[in-house]
């Protein structure tokens, strides 16, 4: 998911970067200036359908410059790259859940409905988001 970043022409990875408050990485938008936290999260369908975070982890909450980045391995396909912001679970549904079964948890589940749902996610389109 860095890498990605990386090469993108409109965003400097930022390196140094110390007050993550739960985020993996910085990112700066070189042409507005804006700065977003992304935070990583993988998926291997074959082993499991279900990736979260734990809410005692984003120690600001749900936010506008809090991205998430999802990488899903499928099969022996090439690795799908997914983009979306926090703020997506600030109305619950079937693909971002909100439970606090054992641990209060933001989730993505992942099945043959919401997968598709997810496609108005990829990387690429909302890369211009950022």
């Amino acid at each position: 998911m860095k890498s990605a970043f990386l090469l993108s022409e409109n965003h400097h990875v930022i390196q140094s970067y110390l007050n993550h408050y739960g985020a993996h990485f910085k990112v700066q938008n070189r042409v507005g200036e804006q700065e977003y936290d992304i935070l990583f999260r993988q998926v291997n369908i074959e082993k499991t359908n279900y990736a979260f975070i734990s809410k005692k982890d984003l120690e600001r909450g749900l936010r506008d410059d809090l991205w998430i980045g999802l990488v899903l391995f499928v099969d022996n396909q090439k690795p799908t790259k997914y983009l979306f912001p926090s703020t997506v679970w600030n109305e619950p549904n079937q693909l971002f859940t909100d439970t606090a079964v054992k641990n209060p948890e933001y989730g993505i589940n992942l099945n043959k409905n919401t997968i598709e749902m997810l496609q108005e996610f990829s990387f690429e389109s909302q890369l211009n988001s950022l």
